[in-house]
């Protein structure tokens, strides 16, 4: 018997704000809340045109707010804030993004108390204590990330985003406890006196390729698509290696550097090691572009965005070694 559709029942902005209220009665205690329903749908279908469509709702009521909050799936919400992380740049208010593994009516639900502490930290913008979290940031299971730095790391467990390649931003407990030092970020991205940021559009190539290297990885098949992407993100073994014993990977890498098709190469994990071994520093002297300590979800967002403008492979030469939203890129093989 085929499956039932999954059908998300739509409300409006004030039948949703009405639910909240009813739910998370906290929330009237914490701010003073403006509900706006963006998009109604699952988030693994969302993708460059929801991204720019979120950032220019919330770039159209900045001045109005001290702070925003993003409720989302989980699936996809580490791609979002990475986007959101670069299309809101500078980023000089808490936009935070929050979801649950659990939806807000099920029993055991962890919807309530990630709503309730994303509100609270977005609303305490103003507070000096707070000024770390002035970026795009994830709330999840009592811990703030960094947006670009974070990913989902589980589907069932409360604890389902981490930030293998960053310390955590702030945790919640009886208080919130922030870390870091707000004076180093400015606007969440590293200042630089010598580099200035261009403004960049807010446009996404839809032909980036991100494949993930296997030690049987069919680079002969691949090489036949080559023309058809602007870029090509490999995830490399955890220690930035790859499979460059292969003739065919070989020939994967010449055909591309043939084609002028930037090849990038990020990892999983926080093990960021790849040039203390043969088999990563071959893929250095074949042209690759090294992803520092960017999350393979952060570093096919800045791929996408940067080869999305129209001068892209230009754009993404100059700029992918270069801090846009403090992505981790200064952390280097």
């Amino acid at each position: 018997m085929d499956a039932e559709p999954l059908v998300i029942a739509r409300l409006s902005p004030s039948a949703l704000e009405k639910r909240l209220r009813a739910r998370v009665p906290e929330l009237q205690m914490l701010a003073d809340c403006e509900v706006k329903i963006e998009m109604n749908q699952d988030s693994a279908h969302l993708g460059p045109d929801h991204w720019v469509q979120i950032a220019r709702t919330i770039q159209d009521s900045w001045s109005r707010f001290d702070g925003v909050v993003v409720l989302h799936g989980t699936d996809t919400l580490a791609y979002t804030a990475s986007a959101l992380s670069m299309l809101l740049r500078p980023c000089r208010k808490p936009v935070i993004l929050t979801g649950a593994q659990r939806p807000l009516a099920a029993l055991r639900s962890d919807a309530s108390r990630n709503l309730i502490s994303a509100v609270e930290i977005a609303a305490s913008g103003a507070k000096a204590s707070s000024r770390v979290a002035h970026q795009v940031c994830v709330f999840f299971n009592e811990t703030l990330f960094q947006g670009n730095r974070s990913r989902k790391r589980s589907a069932v467990d409360f604890a389902g985003f981490e930030s293998p390649k960053a310390p955590v931003l702030a945790r919640v407990g009886t208080s919130i406890q922030y870390f870091g030092n707000a004076s180093s970020l400015v606007s969440g991205v590293k200042s630089s006196a010598s580099v200035r940021i261009p403004r960049f559009e807010s446009r996404f190539s839809r032909r980036v390729g991100m494949f993930h290297l296997t030690p049987a990885f069919p680079a002969s098949a691949l090489s036949h698509s080559l023309s058809e992407l602007d870029g090509l993100l490999l995830v490399a073994f955890p220690s930035g290696t790859a499979p460059t014993h292969d003739p065919a990977f070989h020939a994967l890498l010449g055909q591309a550097k043939k084609l002028e098709l930037p090849v990038m190469v990020v990892t999983e994990g926080a093990g960021v090691t790849g040039s203390e071994y043969r088999a990563g520093k071959e893929m250095l002297e074949a042209g690759c572009l090294w992803s520092g300590a960017m999350t393979p979800e952060c570093a096919y967002v800045k791929a996408s965005y940067l080869l999305g403008q129209k001068n892209g492979r230009e754009a993404l030469k100059k700029w992918w070694s270069r801090e846009l939203a403090n992505e981790g890129v200064s952390q280097r093989f």
